[in-house]
């Protein structure tokens, strides 16, 4: 069985857990509703309109199968078993992961975001992924060595669902905008991923992210997260919409 029956309930996703400022965190959500299916589940999430932080949101069956994120005009994010994706066509040692890092940071690029919780170096432990990412341009990927700090876990061994798929979410996100030419505010339009086995707090691992395809405002993007060894804990296919040209004549933000 790959959905767990779960009762309309409602949660509220904390005022730290965003991107954008004001917006939860897209994977974060993600990982939310992933927990209501069965831990070897393939799961695509798509995001309808943004995630208020700091109000009660409600966790309900769809009507279509799967699960949904929902405030009072409906939809906010829905979640369906879906198959797996294609896999990473590289993984990146930890040692290349370490020497991007010295050879070629991102933290001056025009895209960081400094307090992202999933890429922001300025979170304080535990508020935070912390994922600060390089650049392996030979590959056309984007890769960090990574440490999940223990202090995301409240007592747990392992990283939680909202944790894991935040921790998949911003890899894509900058390769398409490193090699797909995609402008900053590029959003997530949906998720899938598969999970493989749990990511241990505490433990070393590399997580990466490479560019697949991009037509106009869509940019596809996969990104992954494997232990120091190379082996594969979870990976993800994401579609990132970029913003609308403005119109002709229209005014330019």
């Amino acid at each position: 069985m790959q959905e767990l029956p779960v009762k309309s309930t409602e949660l509220v996703v904390p005022q730290h857990a965003y991107g954008f400022p004001g917006v939860g965190f897209g994977g974060y959500a993600a990982g939310l509703l992933a927990r209501n299916f069965a831990a070897d589940a393939s799961v695509k999430v798509s995001f309808r309109r943004p995630v208020p932080l700091g109000s009660p949101v409600t966790v309900r069956a769809s009507a279509r199968g799967g699960y949904e994120l929902a405030d009072g005009d409906g939809a906010l994010v829905t979640a369906q078993v879906h198959e797996p994706v294609a896999g990473p066509p590289r993984i990146p040692s930890w040692d290349e992961a370490l020497r991007a890092e010295k050879e070629h940071p991102l933290t001056d690029s025009p895209f960081s975001t400094r307090d992202c919780f999933g890429c922001g170096m300025d979170r304080e432990p535990g508020r935070g992924l912390r994922q600060n990412f390089s650049l392996l341009a030979e590959e056309s990927m984007v890769a960090t060595t990574w440490r999940p700090d223990p202090a995301l876990g409240a007592g747990c061994s392992t990283l939680a669902s909202e944790h894991l798929w935040g921790a998949l979410d911003c890899p894509g996100g900058w390769a398409c905008r490193l090699f797909g030419d995609a402008p900053r505010h590029t959003v997530t339009a949906y998720l899938a991923t598969t999970v493989v086995r749990p990511v241990v707090l505490g433990a070393d691992h590399v997580t990466f992210g490479w560019p697949i395809s991009h037509s106009g405002r869509k940019h596809m993007a996969g990104s992954a997260i494997v232990t120091r060894e190379g082996e594969l804990c979870a990976y993800s296919q994401a579609l990132w919409l970029a913003p609308p040209a403005p119109a002709e004549g229209g005014p330019v933000s």
